[in-house]
């Protein structure tokens, strides 16, 4: 772009001494002077590579870094090959090293056509000489078809004219048979002939077929659509400039898993904490930084909206009544608060470092969610599947107890009774237990907040035996006129410990519970004492066993139900 400036050039002494008419034309000459006007440099980030990615549970937030010479003035940086699907919204960029001005940051989309390589112009060429021959091959039969028509209707027209010859006493034997020899011939070069061109052709088909796929190989694959970041800086002085630029993009995501190995010899439970990573974002994730949290940026930032509900009566009279519950609609955040810099006034929580023997996870918290920074560098493509990551070892003391619940089931179940993470929450996910190095299944872990009571199953353990011993039930009638039933139930278990080191067992067992102050529930003289109530489920009782090595020992539940003989109660008549 140039620009006129205009110049007054001031007129010599002897031009002031000059007509007076050049005096004045002096005076007024004005010299237009064409000067460039600096127009500002764009510089491509071409060292720019993805150095963190904080992936969330439905996305992830990309931040590259590039490092650029700037020079004086305005300068335009762009970051190339970002994802077609970044939400424009979220792109922020924050830059260190030589004074200057960020501008603003214009995202646009880059189309990039297909190149045709000299290989699959080659293959291209190839399977069109190989659809030429087969062509080819197809008109030979196309006219050797026609001549075994013309041969026939021949050598009809032939056997009449001998027919006729013959009749009148004028045929010709030699001539005759030179007819059919040569007819012969050329039926039997015919046939010859076709069989060669299917020969032919069968090979050709299979040069076809494998130049196809190669050619399909090497095609160019389709129009690439991506965006480009173009961020404006304004620049005092040359020098080096850093930047991080940072986007979210869709098409990740990540889920919590556990491994629970159970020592019970030393009353151990190694615990793991995996993160099961899955990206599909167009660009591979390569030696990065790598953090999973749970925040949520989808669900926005701000809480909904709670509106007014109106109840009015329905008018049956009308058939156009309508139900209107509000004018409004609920309301959802839909923005986002920038993960790198923190808006004012917002405080983040102190970074928790905890060492568990070779590993050592940052965890970052915040009033409202955890991430796990994972140890290293990750590297996770962008091939859709699940890529697995430790995030956390512990090893944490733990109880192993077993449980039965005989009305159920006559069997015992291990458990490790622990304390979760103090320095963490457990994620809900499932938990891969293991025992004596076998793979025994998996439980849904439920969100557990740091340094609670945690029980972890391990599954059947056959070292404790559980016999359910069935007892008559026994029923009657009370009172003079025997409006009263009654019903007596003894429940007997018996358990034995088949190891050689003690064990504890709780044994659940329940008896009904009356919702009618006409049922009367009564527990027996003869059940086991030292049991206890469990507190959310009314009946249920509780015993807490101390097992010798190879000791048995009964357990007996015994109660009574009375109740009036017209009221039925299910499951017990």
């Amino acid at each position: 772009m140039l620009s006129i400036i205009s110049c007054h050039i001031r007129a010599p002494s002897v031009l002031r001494r000059a007509h007076p008419i050049a005096r004045a034309l002096a005076a007024l000459t004005t010299v237009a002077v064409l000067a460039p006007v600096l127009v500002a440099a764009t510089i491509p980030a071409d060292d720019a590579r993805i150095v963190k990615v904080t992936v969330y549970r439905d996305r992830a937030e990309v931040v590259e870094r590039a490092v650029v010479q700037l020079p004086t003035g305005a300068s335009t940086i762009e970051f190339g090959g970002i994802p077609i699907g970044v939400e424009s919204d979220s792109v922020r960029v924050a830059a260190e090293g030589v004074p200057a001005t960020l501008g603003t940051v214009e995202i646009r989309e880059l189309v990039v056509e297909p190149v045709e390589t000299p290989e699959w112009q080659a293959a291209q060429d190839e399977v069109r000489r190989l659809e030429r021959e087969i062509g080819a091959l197809d008109e030979d039969d196309a006219v050797d078809k026609e001549l075994f028509k013309f041969l026939r209707a021949m050598g009809k027209v032939t056997a009449e004219s001998a027919a006729r010859d013959l009749g009148e006493a004028r045929a010709d034997p030699e001539a005759m048979n030179g007819i059919y020899e040569m007819m012969q011939s050329r039926l039997r070069a015919l046939g010859n002939a076709k069989l060669e061109r299917q020969e032919q052709r069968r090979e050709l088909q299979e040069q076809l077929d494998l130049a196809t796929a190669r050619m399909r190989t090497l095609r160019p694959a389709a129009s690439i659509r991506s965006r480009v970041a173009a961020v404006a800086v304004e620049s005092s002085g040359p020098g080096r400039l850093t930047l991080r630029l940072s986007y979210l993009v869709p098409g990740a995501s990540w889920r919590p898993t556990y491994r629970a190995t159970l020592d019970a010899d030393a009353g151990e439970v190694a615990l793991i904490a995996e993160g099961v990573v899955r990206q599909a974002t167009g660009q591979d994730w390569s030696g990065v930084e790598l953090h999973l949290s749970s925040a949520s940026p989808a669900v926005g930032v701000q809480p909904p909206m709670l509106v007014s509900w109106f109840l009015r009566p329905l008018n049956p009279n009308s058939i156009e009544e309508k139900v209107v519950v509000s004018a409004e609609a609920p309301v959802r955040g839909r923005f986002y608060q920038n993960v790198l810099t923190l808006t004012p006034g917002v405080q983040d929580g102190d970074d928790v470092s905890v060492a568990s023997g070779a590993f050592e996870t940052e965890i970052v918290r915040s009033a409202y969610n955890v991430a796990f920074r994972v140890p290293g560098d990750s590297d996770v493509p962008a091939d859709g599947t699940d890529h697995r990551v430790v995030l956390r070892q512990e090893t944490l003391k733990a109880n192993v107890v077993h449980r039965t619940v005989p009305g159920v089931e006559d069997r015992a179940f291990l458990t490790a009774v622990t304390t979760s993470p103090k320095a963490y929450p457990l994620l809900a996910g499932p938990v891969r237990v293991f025992t004596g190095g076998a793979y025994l299944g998996s439980f849904p872990l439920k969100e557990t907040g740091p340094g609670v009571e945690l029980t972890i199953p391990f599954g059947v353990d056959n070292r404790i035996e559980v016999l359910r011993v069935p007892e008559p039930e026994m029923k009657s009638r009370e009172g003079w006129t025997g409006k009263q039933k009654q019903v007596h139930k003894v429940e007997r278990t018996i358990v034995t410990n088949l190891m050689d080191r003690e064990a504890t067992l709780v044994l659940e067992d329940r008896l009904p519970v009356s919702e009618d102050e006409r049922i009367v529930v009564q527990i027996g003289d003869a059940t086991t004492q030292g049991y206890r109530d469990s507190e959310r489920r009314p009946g249920v009782k509780l015993w807490t066993i101390e097992l010798a090595p190879g000791e048995k020992r009964e357990i007996v539940l015994d109660y009574t139900v009375r109740y009036p003989r017209e009221i039925t109660l299910p499951g017990l008549e």
